[in-house]
């Protein structure tokens, strides 16, 4: 059955499940990985330690030939069994070529919630259309004009086809496909910056919907004659002239394996969140959040761009856009659009902004100090607030954690005031009677947090933001004690960037020059997003991936353009 529509309580449950998965720390993969014994070759920390330079700098020995103990033939040879890497091969293997894909650990690997698409038969039978162009031309201007279009237009034009196949499989399957709740909160704003679409559509839950719609593709790239190697980590690439002809890996065992690559070797290994050095070196603000959402350190360690760079590939140019959101934590209405400010007590900005928005204002702020001020008229205030405040609210901040821990159940999601008191009692969350006690507890200025409030509500008084250029919806009094002061916090989800690929996903050498038989799709690729994630296209992480990686298996074997 295919759902058109998704209710506040489906969609809470979806956010249970991120919470309870979370909590237990399996998001990185679909089954608790084992570590190979070679999981931290080539690692950052490696080089890092020896004193002698960065991991991608330092070009390892070439692995001899001679050390080589089976060979396997392969025309199209994918490195990651993810959600970009099981499109590939399942679609390349459907177009006849002869495919192998590799995994280091012991599982497939998937996460998140989300998967965006234009023109799907679910959007469809909702009567959704969208405006493509438009579409795509917010995503440009939102990565200030760094991404590539013409691989956003690929996923804009590509997505609907591709994601139609992949609901008849999960229903065909007994599985549904649902549209995400929310995204549309404010598709009609007039800032782009703001301006969300209805692009969000779930295949089951949590960890089960992305890891079963993984099963299905390795499943129907094996039907089709491909082939899967778990426990199996490519540690070098081979360049015969100015072309990839090879793969070597190792085995379980400590066995050095040659994957022979006729027409391509497809990098699908994830995003390099979990390697500090590269975090550092081209995502630095990503540095400053309070953790990973995924904290598994053997996933996303940067070991596809290691490779590439060892044969002369070059980094997305540029700033790298973190996924970065003010989840799993914080306290009560943090996420919403109430009053915030900096440790100075002052305020900085207009509070009515995406989620990114929203984790730039704690990355950038002086100590990570943040607060949302509100007063005791919060229940009423909070439904007479922008949809996109109210989206921000119940979609992020301590709700996960409250449907993790159990404190709360998504099927009769807790009040506003039932957040406040539990964050009341975790510290995420105090209170004081007057504005001066309040400074007191988030140990401001009291007389710069008096001003601030007595600014903001002669603003709420005029019905103007004069100031920062507010929604007058989300400009709500403070006047009424006790006084509230919720912290914000913010946790990295995924880096979304990588390598410097062409618009057919070729990884590029330092002059700029296709390397040849070499490509990459999903966080190692980059080009894709810039600055930030932009939450426009909900689920756009997930849908680049299905539908690039689909694009690029097709395209690999069949020696065929990207979408012909």
């Amino acid at each position: 059955m295919i759902n058109a529509t998704m209710e506040r309580r489906g969609f809470l449950k979806g956010i249970a499940a991120i919470g309870a998965a979370a909590g237990a720390a399996t998001l990185a993969g679909c089954a608790s990985p084992s570590t190979t014994a070679n999981a931290a070759k080539g690692d950052a920390t490696t080089a890092s330690a020896a004193g002698t330079g960065r991991s991608w700098e330092i070009v390892p020995e070439s692995i001899d030939e001679g050390s080589v103990s089976e060979t396997i033939d392969a025309d199209v040879v994918v490195i990651g069994a993810g959600m970009a890497g099981a499109a590939a091969f399942m679609h390349a293997a459907e177009a006849g070529a002869n495919t192998v894909i590799i995994e280091k650990r012991d599982s497939i690997s998937g996460r998140g919630l989300d998967f965006a698409a234009v023109d799907t038969k679910v959007q469809k039978a909702a009567g959704i259309t969208i405006d493509k162009g438009q579409l795509v031309n917010d995503l440009v201007k939102s990565s200030g004009y760094k991404a590539d279009g013409s691989l956003l237009k690929l996923w804009a034009d590509h997505s609907g086809p591709i994601f139609d196949r992949l609901i008849d499989m999960t229903v065909a399957d007994g599985g549904e496909v649902m549209l995400g709740s929310g995204s549309a909160a404010s598709a009609g704003a007039e800032d782009f910056a703001t301006r969300t679409y209805p692009t969000d559509h779930m295949f089951g839950g949590l960890v089960e919907g992305p890891c079963a719609l993984i099963e299905r593709m390795m499943k129907a790239g094996e039907d089709a004659g491909g082939q899967s190697y778990f426990k199996m980590k490519a540690e070098q690439l081979l360049k015969d002239d100015d072309r990839i002809v090879a793969v070597y890996a190792t085995d379980a065992d400590g066995n050095t394996v040659k994957i022979n690559a006729a027409k391509g070797v497809v990098l699908a290994t994830g995003d390099y969140g979990s390697n500090q050095e590269m975090v550092e070196a081209w995502c630095p603000l990503a540095a400053g959040a309070e953790g990973s959402v995924y904290p598994d350190s053997t996933a996303n360690t940067g070991d596809g761009i290691n490779m590439a760079m060892w044969v002369g590939a070059a980094i997305q140019p540029g700033a790298h856009a973190a996924m970065i959101h003010p989840i799993f934590g914080g306290g009560a209405l943090s996420a919403a659009s109430n009053l915030k400010v900096n440790s100075d007590g002052v305020r900085f900005c207009n509070e009515n902004t995406t989620l990114p928005g929203i984790s730039n204002m704690y990355l950038t702020s002086k100590g990570h100090k943040v607060w949302a001020i509100f007063d005791s008229n919060f229940e009423e205030q909070m439904p007479k607030m922008s949809p996109l405040s109210n989206y921000n609210n119940n979609t992020a901040g301590p709700l996960t954690a409250m449907f993790s821990s159990g404190a709360a159940d998504p099927a009769n999601p807790p009040s506003h005031s039932e957040v406040v008191e539990y964050c009341l009692e975790d510290g995420s969350t105090v209170k004081g009677d007057t504005i001066a006690e309040l400074a007191a507890a988030i140990d401001v200025p009291t007389d710069a947090l008096e001003a601030t409030v007595a600014r903001y509500n002669e603003l709420v008084e005029a019905g103007v933001d004069e100031d920062f250029g507010k929604d007058a919806a989300d400009l709500q009094p403070i006047v009424q004690g006790p006084f509230y002061a919720s912290a914000l916090t913010a946790k990295v989800l995924v880096i979304a960037s990588g390598l410097n690929v062409d618009s057919q996903m070729q990884v590029l050498s330092r002059d700029g020059d296709p390397i040849e038989g070499l490509y990459a799709v999903g966080n190692v690729m980059g080009n894709f997003f810039a600055n930030d994630y932009p939450i426009c296209a909900p689920g756009l992480s997930h849908g680049r991936c299905l539908t690039l990686g689909a694009l690029l298996g097709k395209a690999i074997a069949t020696g065929n353009r990207l979408g012909e």
